[in-house]
């Protein structure tokens, strides 16, 4: 009879893998704990109704220090995919749930933006699945639409409003553009710091390319389009 042997390449990536997924599961943990403990910071300043945080230098180096060893952690575990460039803590991914540390700050704008989600779809099983359910005779219109050509497929449209942050550093000639609402932002300012809350004046939504939905269950908008 013909046995057939796991390659060891393959088993060493495989429990390579496996502990990486363990390591992560870890690593989430300790962040989670350590949120519960130490957030929001109780000793700096904060925008009003938003997960912003601002304060010294010496106040932000304390708390920082707080979040060293997690951070680099995440850093070590992450590197390895991102090949020659090097891994910045701003650049790990959302879902560890750190929060973001910005330095030298000389100021930062927040905006307000219109935006939309859009997912496509081949079939009304997977529309309902994702977007909920619709009106059976707006369901009986798209289906008509995905069957009225090989080419077919319906769009889906959520309206919600983006907030992100402008953070302009000093010595820096660009800003960093960045989401900060799951997560939250920490930033160590400088003297002359300023805040720019464009919260009250939300950038005009861009043109749609899409109107007339074929359904609207008042969260999601459906157009038909062709691939």
């Amino acid at each position: 009879m013909l046995v057939l042997k796991r390659n060891p390449i393959q088993k060493s990536t495989t429990k390579a893998v496996q502990q990486d997924a363990i390591a992560v599961q870890s690593l989430k943990s300790d962040i989670a704990l350590l949120r519960q403990n130490t957030w929001p910071p109780a000793e700096l300043a904060n925008v009003e109704g938003l997960p912003i945080y601002y304060g010294t230098k010496r106040q932000i180096d304390e708390y920082y220090r707080q979040w060293t060893g997690l951070i680099e952690r995440a850093q070590d575990l992450f590197q390895p995919f991102m090949e020659d460039q090097v891994l910045d803590a701003i650049q790990l991914p959302s879902h560890l749930n750190l929060p973001l540390f910005f330095f030298h700050v000389d100021r930062i704008r927040i905006n307000k933006t219109r935006a939309k989600e859009s997912k496509t779809f081949r079939g009304i099983a997977s529309l309902i699945d994702q977007c909920g359910q619709f009106d059976p005779s707006e369901i009986a219109i798209m289906s008509q639409w995905l069957n009225s050509d090989d080419t077919a497929a319906l769009v889906a449209h959520r309206e919600f409003i983006d907030l992100r942050t402008y953070v302009f550093q000093h010595g820096q000639s660009e800003y960093t553009r960045t989401r900060f609402y799951v997560n939250g932002i920490v930033l160590s300012v400088e003297d002359d710091f300023e805040l720019v809350d464009a919260r009250d004046k939300p950038r005009k939504q861009r043109n749609d390319s899409y109107s007339d939905p074929l359904a609207d269950n008042e969260t999601w908008k459906v157009f038909g389009k062709y691939r």
